[in-house]
């Protein structure tokens, strides 16, 4: 069914839940329709009655990742991404957030991807500006050093106050439970140190430090951030972590295209006696010279036999 009044039907939603975002929802009975449902786990398992995460003025699919229609999750997942856009708009008002994929509209397997089989993880870009400060947008995920910039696109920088916005907007979402949010370590270590130098509550950036991390043994995530939300509660049928695979009674790690490990291996936030510890310093920003230009062309992509996966973490 689709719904075109940029918020869910209070028919299909008792209570008329405010600020939803324009979406349709995938085939499933109506007891179902609040949440949808996630089957398994984010590396084996499936979505019924997932919502579809539509574009808006302030939201927009990477066109690299547009085809194939994977923008469906659960309930919560899309409707946080989009609370999350909102809140970086009014902060920003010509801000725009970029997205990548989802899962499909009943889950499974995608390719480039060891994850986002059950509605549960999407991929979101990172802001980037320019040397004025005008937001950048991309055709495509765009790789940032610890210093901010990006190799392949001179002039191109890691924007940290629309970042860090996004970021506490999604781990302090009132209804979804963000357990992970991967990203390179260089770049956690530059959010939570501006974080801490703008006086973020330290509630908030003691949450950011828990979940945002970057994959042991898989790609680093230096050009997106992931996301993932825990399972809703009284969802029986989905699996909170992926298992090892096995093999004949032996333990197989799973391993993604590039024969890197992938199971389970991630790097948590360091901690003693319970707390986190403060965030490593990160290299100063990159300093730009006044009057230097912003870049009117983006890297170039890859061929399609040179890409690397686009997230292989089944973390």
């Amino acid at each position: 069914m689709t719904f075109s009044t940029g918020a869910f039907s209070t028919g299909a939603f008792p209570g008329g839940a405010k600020h939803r975002p324009t979406a349709r929802v995938g085939s499933l009975g109506p007891a179902a329709l609040r949440f949808g449902r996630s089957v398994g786990s984010p590396t084996e398992g499936h979505l019924l009655g997932g919502a579809h995460l539509e574009e808006t003025s302030y939201l927009r699919v990477e066109p690299s990742d547009s085809a194939g229609d994977v923008r469906w999750g659960l309930e919560p997942l899309v409707t946080m991404i989009d609370r999350a856009a909102r809140q970086v708009r009014r902060q920003f008002p010509d801000a725009v957030t970029s997205v990548g994929h989802l899962s499909r509209e009943g889950g499974g397997e995608i390719d480039s991807h060891r994850s986002h089989e059950s509605g549960r993880d999407a991929d979101v870009g990172f802001f980037i500006r320019g040397a004025s400060g005008r937001q950048l947008l991309p055709k495509h995920f765009v790789q940032f050093r610890g210093d901010g910039t990006a190799a392949s696109w001179p002039g191109a920088y890691f924007d940290d106050a629309k970042n860090w916005v996004l970021v506490q907007a999604l781990v302090t979402d009132p209804e979804a439970h963000v357990t992970h949010l991967f990203v390179a370590a260089p770049l956690r270590a530059r959010l939570l140190t501006y974080a801490e130098r703008i006086g973020a509550p330290a509630n908030v950036r003691m949450r950011a430090a828990e979940v945002l991390q970057q994959p042991h043994g898989a790609l680093p995530h230096d050009d997106h951030f992931h996301v993932r939300i825990g399972c809703p509660s009284r969802m029986s049928a989905c699996v909170e972590n992926p298992a090892a695979r096995t093999h004949h009674g032996a333990t197989v790690i799973a391993r993604g295209r590039r024969g890197a490990p992938t199971h389970g291996l991630i790097t948590p936030a360091p901690t003693t006696h319970g707390q986190a510890l403060p965030p490593h310093p990160s290299p100063p920003p990159a300093t730009v010279e006044p009057g230097e230009d912003e870049p009117d062309t983006e890297p170039d992509v890859p061929p399609a036999s040179m890409r690397v996966p686009i997230d292989d973490v089944d973390g």
